[in-house]
């Protein structure tokens, strides 16, 4: 607290009395241990109380998520009175006046904090693939359940998380932004786009609904699949799903919309379109020998990236 007041000695409880201390690095620091609330005089000069606890009412409106910034906010809209707020995870210092609120945060922090963010970005990327390419597995062999869904869709949202949260650390950071977002660009590429394709897939018409309910999830939900599922409406894990196409057409390179209303409009789902032969999509109107050859020879070479369940290939061995 920078300063003090009556209204602020309403909220304040408890508490270890020092008025006779003055403030200056070291005894800030020492006094900082302690979890309370620190009080300084109005001057700034001399720190009054250590370790008091504030309890503003609840009721008063707040945008923060974490009890000390909650708290901080509220006093200061009671108080009229500078709050600040240190952050030693996330390595944060906020403060807040009246309503209003200011990220203090050194400059070179948000920097190192940017570096560990994308990190964080590369291996939650890894782990995307690998679900993504796990689910691909399971619907060429038609044996995907609702587990293997809602851990890609999870991945998926994860990734698009960290990295908007550094695109709002680059727009506080001094740094120049080129390199870090022609990465951030990378690591994002087509993970929105399978996401939706995903969604598409096995919810249809509840497709858009679930995103934007998997964009609400708080971060602690979202590390939970059987939590993603229940949101998607999925409650069964091991319930077995069949795709409507979506993902195996674009992995052929399919992506003209007229012809894939002409395939869903023949093909029940996915596994049904997957086996079927040049003559079988000759034989819906609207697609031609060049067409239906392009499919065929497509949907084999998928197939044909399958190695039997246990074998590894000699690249994932060396």
């Amino acid at each position: 607290m920078l300063g003090t007041n009556l209204a602020l000695g309403e909220i304040s409880v408890d508490g270890l009395d020092l008025t006779a201390v003055s403030l200056d690095a070291a005894r800030l620091a020492e006094v900082a241990k302690m979890d309370g609330a620190i009080i300084l005089d109005n001057e700034w000069r001399v720190i009054l109380t250590a370790n008091a606890h504030l309890a503003p009412p609840p009721n008063i409106p707040t945008t923060e998520s974490g009890a000390r910034h909650r708290t901080a906010q509220r006093v200061a809209q009671i108080t009229r009175l500078p709050v600040v707020t240190v952050s030693k995870d996330r390595a944060v210092v906020t403060l807040y006046i009246n309503t209003e609120q200011v990220d203090l945060t050194p400059r070179w922090t948000i920097r190192k904090r940017i570096l560990q963010h994308l990190q964080i970005l590369v291996e939650l990327r890894k782990r995307f693939d690998e679900a993504d390419e796990r689910l691909l597995r399971m619907e060429l062999l038609g044996l995907v359940t609702a587990r293997e869904v809602a851990h890609m869709v999870r991945m998926g949202e994860m990734v698009g998380r960290a990295a908007t949260a550094i695109e709002t650390m680059l727009a506080d950071s001094v740094q120049d932004p080129s390199t870090t977002e022609t990465l951030l660009a990378d690591r994002v590429f087509e993970v929105e786009r399978l996401v939706g394709l995903t969604l598409q897939d096995y919810l249809d018409d509840q497709a858009e609904s679930a995103r934007k309910k998997l964009a609400e999830l708080p971060n602690h939900q979202l590390a939970h699949t059987w939590l993603v599922a229940s949101e998607l409406g999925l409650d069964k894990l091991e319930d077995g799903l069949v795709p409507r196409g979506n993902r195996l057409l674009y992995q052929t390179g399919v992506h003209s919309e007229h012809m894939k209303a002409l395939l869903y409009g023949a093909y029940p789902d996915a596994q049904r379109m997957l086996h079927s032969s040049v003559e079988d999509f000759l034989e819906v109107k609207g697609i031609g020998i060049k067409s239906a050859t392009r499919l065929r020879f497509g949907f084999d070479r998928l197939l044909a990236s399958l190695h039997p369940i246990g074998q590894r290939t000699i690249s994932e061995l060396n």
